[in-house]
């Protein structure tokens, strides 16, 4: 028992220490309009609204405020219908990362950030009307590439607003895709071969766009702004194509 209270003590001073360390944190509520095409489940392009919850911290390095971590944590979840609104696909998704960035820092109020992050996404799109194959497994681990940009000399009713911009491109990786007509029972049964492949921009692509306004108001923020997330996928005779636009609000704190 003295152990385990030992070690749990531990475990709260290295978490408390973990988070006094992080500069800064943002939760956000995103919901939008959502097209989804997977010919591996129906020729028809699916539309409809898409939400999603997403956790990011940023923070320098200890001992060079050079060089920073970022991790971000992504939840998505997609409800569309058919062009003649007689069927549903559903889009569950979670991605998770972790990365560091080269920053500059200006006196001019402009700052630059250029990185790269590793992570990993899994998910399933999933259309019931097809009663021997209904879902499509979505799953990529790699790298990408990122830049943020990001303006603070703006006050708005007397209280400091910052404007920033990032891109992130997911560019080397592998990811997972059966072949067309293939089915998961097969798959279950053993036929294991060719399911897992080489990505990169040409047979993957794939970009993320977060526009944001932190407006601080005292110890948090406000943060209101505007994503857009686009994926593909061409395999096996295959097509997987997901676009999103969406409205952002959350806190940073």
């Amino acid at each position: 028992m003295k152990i385990s209270g030992r070690f749990a003590a531990l475990l709260i001073a290295v978490i408390a220490l973990a988070s006094s360390a992080i500069a800064s944190q943002r939760l956000e509520f995103m919901w939008g309009h959502q097209t989804t095409r997977c010919t591996y489940l129906s020729p028809l392009t699916y539309t409809g609204p898409g939400y999603g919850l997403s956790y990011e911290w940023r923070h320098p390095a200890w001992r060079n405020r050079s060089v920073g971590m970022q991790a971000r944590a992504d939840f998505n979840y997609g409800y569309l219908l058919s062009p003649a609104k007689n069927s549903r696909m559903y889009d569950l998704t979670l991605n998770l990362e972790w990365g560091v960035e080269r920053l500059w820092n200006t006196q001019s109020g402009f700052n630059f950030s250029v990185g790269a992050t590793l992570g990993a996404d899994g998910g399933v799109l999933y259309l019931p009307r097809n009663g021997n194959n209904p879902a499509q497994g979505l799953m990529w681990a790699g790298a990408a590439l990122t830049a943020r940009a990001e303006y603070h000399k703006i006050k708005l009713c007397g209280k400091p607003l910052s404007i920033s911009e990032s891109i992130e491109v997911p560019s080397l990786g592998c990811f997972f895709c059966p072949a067309y007509g293939e089915t998961y029972y097969e798959i279950y049964v053993g036929n294991h071969s060719g399911l897992a492949h080489f990505g990169w921009w040409g047979n993957r692509p794939q970009i993320k766009s977060r526009l944001r306004a932190d407006w601080q108001l005292g110890k948090y923020a406000l943060t209101l702004g505007f994503d857009y997330r686009f994926q593909g996928l061409e395999c096996n005779d295959i097509t997987t194509l997901l676009a999103q636009c969406s409205g952002v609000i959350g806190i940073s704190f």
